[in-house]
């Protein structure tokens, strides 16, 4: 018996997340990361990776455009965190007013060859209904929901260290997802628990990003003259086959985030994670579950946070998420059961509300639709 031939899927991104997407398929569909032909045109400029790129490929059945919508003549459909993430761009550098940028890509999505817009949250698609409204109603019939998945972690990956000390680790943009929260928390958790440990995966020249010099400063000695924080970025092997199994707690207080993956795949290695309400976090992390969630709602971040810059951070606001992380963290610290029920319900979910299984029942139920 002749197999028959696998739907060719082609993703124009290679995210980290879509890697694995790659090594997964659902069954009856090959993925392939064909090269752009042409890079982004000249007049819309964008801080998304690979904005606009031309794709024509005839090997590919249909592609599926990572963040960024793409100019081709083939079936394609875009997959994304969120709506704002398609609207980033200006024209030859200069800003558009939101309604034409709107207009733009309403115009571009509403080719026929452009089939679907698949968002990664129920929060990215209520952000898509408030951007368009009902004038748009052509889009929001294309958009649907479909969560990312993350691999199974088998239980032997994790290796709790041996020395009776607690790891704690936070990863990324280092103000803008709350990294200045986690040194004010871990210096005040030090005086009471001496056996925590911090790993802080960042990177002064690209993850520093403020114009407030006073603030980088300060926070890049308090982390220099701690002989308890490990600091600096590692490569993603190192990430998940080291730090992540030897970690006890992930941390990510972030400001602003579009869904959080980062969350996900600690919650794949058994981690208890605090975060906190922004955006789409609240879809990932149960609060009292799997995690602790600090409400961020209060306060208007928009003011001091802009894109990945974060203008300064206020007093009110870094005192307030510094210390409910400092109460999330003393609770775990002293219950040790606490953390290991929370590991592994976290677990649980990112083995099936985010695992393969799903994804791949629904991208290809899209796929075949998209090409009927």
């Amino acid at each position: 018996m002749i197999s028959p031939v696998p739907l060719r899927v082609g993703i124009t991104e290679r995210h980290g997340m879509f890697d694995e997407v790659a090594r997964n398929p659902p069954r009856g569909v090959a993925y392939d990361f064909p090269s752009a032909d042409t890079a982004t045109t000249r007049l819309i400029r964008s801080s998304v990776k690979g904005y606009l790129r031309t794709f024509q490929h005839s090997s590919c059945d249909i592609l599926e455009a990572v963040f960024s919508p793409i100019v081709t003549d083939a079936p394609w459909i875009l997959s994304t965190d969120s709506f704002h993430s398609v609207l980033t761009f200006t024209l030859l550098g200069l800003p558009l007013p939101r309604s034409l940028r709107i207009s733009y890509i309403d115009h571009l999505l509403k080719q026929s060859n452009f089939r679907r817009l698949v968002l990664w949250s129920d929060a990215a698609y209520r952000e898509l209904e408030g951007v368009l409204g009902k004038s748009h109603c052509e889009l929001l019939e294309k958009a649907t929901v479909v969560h990312p998945a993350i691999r199974t972690v088998a239980d032997q990956e994790k290796r709790p260290a041996q020395d009776g000390c607690i790891r704690l680790l936070f990863s990324g943009d280092f103000f803008r997802k709350g990294g200045a929260n986690v040194i004010d928390a871990f210096e005040m958790l030090q005086r009471q628990y001496p056996h925590v440990r911090l790993r802080v995966c960042s990177d002064e020249r690209f993850d520093f990003n403020t114009p407030d010099t006073e603030l980088r400063n300060t926070y890049l000695t308090k982390i220099r003259s701690n002989e308890h924080i490990t600091f600096g970025r590692v490569p993603r092997q190192e990430m998940v086959e080291r730090v992540l199994p030897e970690s006890d707690i992930y941390l990510l207080p972030t400001y602003a985030e579009a869904f959080g993956f980062a969350l996900l795949e600690a919650m794949a290695f058994g981690l208890p994670v605090i975060s906190t309400t922004e955006f789409a976090i609240p879809e990932i992390v149960e609060h009292d579950s799997t995690g602790y969630l600090i409400d961020t709602s209060g306060f208007c971040i928009r003011d001091f946070v802009q894109g990945y810059v974060v203008e300064t951070i206020p007093d009110e606001f870094r005192e307030k998420v510094s210390y409910d992380l400092y109460e999330s963290l003393a609770q775990l610290i002293e219950q040790p059961d606490l953390r290991l029920q929370m590991g592994r319900r976290g677990q649980e979910v990112a083995r099936t509300k985010f695992g393969f299984e799903n994804r791949n029942r629904r991208m290809f139920e899209i796929y075949r639709e998209c090409l009927a």
